[in-house]
């Protein structure tokens, strides 16, 4: 029995910090190490089969952006509204100059998670020839009804067509990774914003379990990128700062049980998508 309390009690404390996983996230001011430009290196970090992370450059946008205290301007905000499609673009134009989600300890909103959404899930089977149109892949139902989970895993779910459902306002202090979910608890709602990519997956040859699983190569869309990159300018913006990007492996490193994703992430090509909206500006 008193085992069973203590781990509770270990993970919920607020004045016992501890610093968590590879990029060493400090429970007590809710940060990664270093200043943005190091955190965005160790959270970008490529994502192989079976979660093997391995150092990579940031593209040379993000390295300015991470290298300077400002925040998107109105001309680069205006770009990424246009550049969604509808219906969420009415939808975000409504919310274009309402605050962002922060802690209840008043930690402003820091990081852009981005993920993969590993579904829908073939086993064995081989993936759709035609992959990025296929109907049951690109469908936001699973995610909607709950049937994937109870309530929307995320902020955004984005498919590979380039259209995007909001799960939840960026208002709203959510959690998807066990770092906010399992380690530190609420105090940690408001410092992420989360956006699920759709990427299906299936086996690794010979595999049986979850743990080894492989999504097609490329693993994302050109228009994927082109939203990523959107929704990152829009945010930002209305954060009042350019966000550091990261990742659910990267940020859940070492935690028991990770989740792998994104799979197949290719840096370069979110950082042309981005490098355009930051030209607008």
């Amino acid at each position: 029995m008193k085992r069973l309390l203590a781990l509770p009690l270990l993970i919920a404390s607020p004045t016992s910090a501890e610093t968590i996983g590879e990029c060493q996230f400090d429970s007590e001011t809710l940060t990664f190490a270093g200043t943005p430009l190091e955190q965005a290196t160790c959270l970008m970090r490529k994502i192989e089969v079976k979660a093997v992370r391995k150092a990579q450059p940031l593209p040379p946008v993000l390295e300015r952006l991470m290298q300077s205290d400002g925040a998107p301007t109105p001309a680069m905000k205006a770009a990424a509204l246009a550049a969604f499609p509808q219906p969420y673009r009415d939808y975000a134009a409504q919310y274009a100059d309402a605050p962002v989600s922060s802690t209840a300890e008043g930690h402003p909103l820091l990081y852009y998670v981005i993920h993969d959404t590993s579904t829908p899930f073939y086993e064995h089977q081989p993936f759709p020839k035609r992959l990025n149109q296929d109907w049951k892949v690109n469908d936001f139902t699973p995610y909607i009804d709950g049937s994937f989970a109870d309530a929307p895993v995320a902020h955004i779910f984005l498919n590979r067509v380039g259209q995007i459902w909001a799960g939840h306002e960026f208002q709203e202090g959510w959690r998807a990774t066990k770092l906010e979910s399992r380690v530190v608890g609420p105090r940690a709602r408001g410092r992420f914003v989360h956006i699920e990519t759709v990427q299906p997956r299936r086996f690794l040859p010979g595999a049986t379990t979850r743990a080894e699983t492989h999504g097609p190569k490329p693993g994302f869309t050109r228009e994927q990128y082109r939203m990523l990159a959107a929704l990152y300018v829009y945010v930002s913006a209305r954060a009042g700062r350019w966000l550091i990007p990261a990742q659910h492996n990267t940020v859940d490193s070492t935690i028991p049980q990770a989740h792998d994703d994104p799979q197949n992430f290719d840096l370069k090509a979110f950082g042309r998508e981005l490098e355009r909206f930051v030209k607008a500006g």
